[in-house]
C-alpha cells in the first residue's frame, strides 16, 4: 500500500508539470483567468535560476524528496572570451532533471528512487526523454528521442540484464514494457487510446491556471496556481512563485509535497 501511495503521487505529480508540456505540444483543454497563461508558468518553470526540493508528506509524515532542476541549453561559443558568466548568449532549449527519493527502511519504500532528464528544443518540444527506476538490486530505464519511433527498455537485476526496442506503435508491446509502473498506479489515469495515440492525454487533462496567495509564516505571497483534473476523478494543484519555484503541490489522500525553503517558516 505504501508504494502505491507513494508512486501515485510522483504519477500525480508528473500529471500536473506533464500537463504544461502537454498544452504546449498539442494542445487541450485549459483555461485561464487573471491573464495568467499555461504557457507563461511553464516557461517561469523552466526558466527559473533555482532547483525547487520538496518535502514528499503523506498524511503529515514525510516519506520522500523531490528535487526539480531545470537548466537552459545553449549553443556552445567557439572561440569566444568575452563571455559574461552566468548569461545565457544563444539559447537552443531546456534540460529538466527530476529526481524522487522515497525512505521508510523495511518498507516497499526502502531505497526507491526515480530519476528524470527531459530535453526540451527551443520550440518547446520534446527532444529527449530518459526514466530510470532504480530499486537495488532491480532497475528499469526507459529511453525514447525526437523523431524516433521506437522506445528502448532496459531492465536490470544483479547481473542479469534485459535490453530491447519496441516500436511506438506496438501498444501491447509498450504495455508489457510498462507494466510495472501500471501495477501501482491509480486506475484509469492513463486512458486506452493513449497507448495509440499520446496527444489523447492532453485532452484527458483539463487544466486551470490563475493567480492566488500563499501564506508562508506570516506573510502571504502572490503565486500562481495551476489545478490539473485528471482521469479517475483525480485532481492536483501545484503553487508556483512568480520566479518559477515550486512552493506546494496538494494531491489526494492528504499527499503534500512542500518546498523545504518554506518548512520552517
Amino acid at each position: 500500500m505504501a508504494s502505491r501511495i507513494a508512486l501515485a503521487a510522483a504519477a500525480l505529480f508528473w500529471g500536473v508539470m506533464n500537463a504544461l508540456l502537454w498544452q504546449a505540444e498539442w494542445g487541450g483543454r485549459f483555461s485561464a483567468d487573471s491573464g495568467i497563461s499555461p504557457e507563461l508558468v511553464w516557461r517561469r518553470l523552466l526558466d527559473s535560476p533555482d532547483a525547487s526540493v520538496l518535502s514528499i508528506r503523506h498524511q503529515g509524515r514525510p516519506i520522500g524528496t523531490l528535487e526539480w532542476h531545470p537548466s537552459v541549453l545553449e549553443a556552445p561559443q567557439a572561440g569566444s572570451t568575452n563571455a559574461i558568466e552566468g548569461m545565457v548568449s544563444a539559447p537552443t532549449g531546456h534540460h529538466l532533471r527530476v529526481a524522487i527519493r522515497f525512505s521508510g527502511e523495511h518498507t516497499p519504500l526502502d531505497r526507491l528512487m526515480i530519476l528524470g532528464n527531459i530535453d526540451l528544443s527551443a520550440s518547446n518540444t520534446l527532444d529527449r526523454l530518459q526514466v530510470r527506476v532504480d530499486q537495488r538490486p532491480r532497475s528499469w530505464e526507459i529511453q525514447t528521442e525526437a523523431g524516433s519511433d521506437r522506445v528502448r527498455l532496459v531492465y536490470e537485476e544483479g547481473r542479469r540484464q534485459f535490453d530491447q526496442s519496441f516500436e511506438t506503435k506496438n501498444a501491447a508491446a509498450l504495455r508489457l514494457m510498462a507494466a510495472p509502473y501500471l501495477a501501482v498506479l491509480p486506475a484509469g489515469l492513463i486512458p486506452e487510446e493513449a497507448w495509440t495515440r499520446p496527444e489523447s492525454l492532453s485532452r484527458s487533462v483539463t487544466l486551470e491556471t490563475g493567480s492566488d496567495g500563499l501564506q508562508v509564516g506570516r506573510s502571504r505571497l502572490k503565486v500562481h496556481r495551476v489545478t490539473a483534473r485528471l482521469p479517475g476523478q483525480l485532481e492536483a494543484t501545484a503553487f508556483i512563485s512568480r520566479a518559477g519555484e515550486i512552493l506546494k503541490v496538494q494531491l489526494p489522500d492528504r499527499l503534500v509535497l512542500v518546498n523545504e525553503a518554506i518548512l520552517g517558516r
